[in-house]
């Protein structure tokens, strides 16, 4: 299991290399969801064959980007109505 300090700097790597999301069209932010969807659908093609340690490792940064990505969607679903 990460220790707080590598979660930490995980995630503040991960943040440093997302694109603004608010500063991206509606096109770009789909296909920023459908490339990480995409992702998780390849690595869940694997999991059979890999160790959970290696599962987790894997597949937080997905999560993690992912999860901004879906609040950017959600924020712009509750502007346009």
């Amino acid at each position: 299991m990460e220790s707080l300090d590598d979660r930490l700097a995980r995630i503040e790597r991960e943040a440093e290399n997302i694109p603004q999301l608010d500063r991206l069209s509606d096109q770009a932010l789909r296909d920023l969801l459908s490339q990480h969807i995409e992702d998780l659908c390849r690595l869940g093609n694997t999991l059979a064959s890999k160790p959970f340690a290696e599962v987790v490792h894997l597949a937080q940064s997905t999560h993690g980007v992912l999860g901004m990505v879906l609040r950017e969607c959600e924020l712009r679903g509750r502007v346009s109505r």
